[in-house]
């Protein structure tokens, strides 16, 4: 369908002169005439009844006539965004809620500082998820702590952040601390075994820092934080008995992503810094 008849066929309902929509569209009016017969060609009716200074449209024409408007204003939204798309160098990243919260905002806010004419959209879901879109090209890149199982993916290793057991008492006790579950990828629940017991369970599964922090007094829990992060937090500390553990971040993009430069630009930035 040539969005250009609809246009036509619009303004002539809209004028019911042909004339008059022809100087509206910068138009002959036999070029007008000869759009609506293409229209009424491809649909096989007639749109309007032709008399002298009295145009009307046929009960075709009516009924055509709200699926035009719906058409053509889906069709100014889609080139509305995607010139927005095209005057921006627009760039998405995927993490889950704990890695924005804890390491990537600031990051994100170099990113800014650095590459001043890019937009960024910061998504937040689970790995799973985050994968998906990946692969289905809906997402730039991934930041995660498992290394990818896929071909089609390359990856780089940004370096080690530091997880310990915090809770909101000091000197507590694994023992006498409720365990709740900041998720950290499945590789991670190798690391969870010790504080649960074999038919035991969280008391609270979240994918997010913020709120594990937040419930630790309440639950008399305890859970795995990033320490860099909770080293700016008040109000928790460190379980006497336990130790910490390292763990991994990767970036993951598509192999033959169209984003390549951007891609190694934008990883120029350290997390870590």
């Amino acid at each position: 369908m040539d969005t250009e008849l609809l246009k036509t066929f619009l303004e002539v309902s809209r004028t019911r002169h042909f004339g008059r929509a022809a100087e509206a569209l910068y138009l002959t009016q036999s070029a007008v005439s000869f759009r609506i017969r293409q229209l009424e060609n491809q649909l096989g009716v007639n749109l309007f009844t032709r008399h002298r200074n009295n145009i009307r449209l046929t009960a075709a024409g009516e009924k055509l006539l709200p699926y035009a408007e719906t058409l053509m204003n889906t069709w100014q939204a889609a080139r509305k965004e995607v010139s927005q798309t095209s005057q921006h160098n627009e760039f998405s990243i995927g993490a889950s809620a704990s890695l924005w919260e804890c390491m990537l905002n600031s990051w994100l806010g170099q990113l800014y500082q650095a590459h001043t004419t890019m937009q960024f959209e910061a998504r937040i879901a689970q790995r799973q998820s985050l994968v998906k879109q990946l692969h289905e090209r809906q997402l730039d890149l991934l930041i995660t702590t498992e290394a990818p199982k896929m071909d089609e993916f390359s990856s780089l290793l940004l370096g080690h952040f530091t997880l310990a057991l915090y809770c909101a008492s000091p000197s507590s006790l694994k023992a006498d601390l409720n365990y709740l579950r900041l998720e950290w990828g499945p590789d991670f629940q190798q690391h969870e075994t010790e504080l649960l017991a074999a038919d035991d369970v969280p008391m609270l599964t979240t994918s997010s820092a913020v709120l594990a922090k937040q419930q630790l007094s309440a639950l008399e829990g305890c859970s795995w934080l990033p320490v860099s992060w909770a080293r700016t937090q008040e109000g928790i500390h460190t379980v006497s008995d336990s130790s910490t553990l390292s763990r991994p971040l990767y970036a993951i993009w598509l192999q033959n992503s169209d984003k390549q430069t951007q891609i190694r630009e934008i990883l120029k930035t350290s997390i870590f810094a």
